[in-house]
């Protein structure tokens, strides 16, 4: 089983614009790549699928839909899109998490030496 680095959608892959998607952030799809490249499953997560924002099962497959037809329009890699609830929430803070920064070059350096 590879380990599983969790992405999350909105200002970390794409500029936020909820309900709409905002850009692809610069060198997302070569990050990625090079993740996977290490032997990374890589999961995407967003709050949009959370019960606070998308109130009906309806809401949430349609933004599981949107989700996955921006990554895979953009060729972004990945190996699943996470349909479980992503708290709402000002931070988050885990001791296996990284800072994103708008720096995939630092974020990518990071994971290197957390390996």
């Amino acid at each position: 089983m590879k380990p599983v680095v969790i992405f999350d959608f909105d200002g970390t892959l794409c500029d936020h614009a909820y309900p709409d998607i905002g850009p692809l952030k610069p060198n997302v799809k070569e990050s990625l790549q090079e993740i996977k490249d290490l032997g990374f499953d890589i999961h995407i997560c967003s709050c949009r699928t959370n019960l606070e924002v998308s109130v009906t099962i309806f809401d949430r497959l349609e933004q599981l839909e949107k989700m996955k037809k921006f990554l895979d329009n953009n060729e972004i890699p990945y190996d699943k899109i996470l349909n479980n609830d992503k708290p709402v929430a000002f931070a988050y803070i885990d001791d296996r998490g990284i800072g994103f920064r708008d720096n995939w070059k630092e974020t990518i350096k990071e994971l290197k030496n957390m390996i």
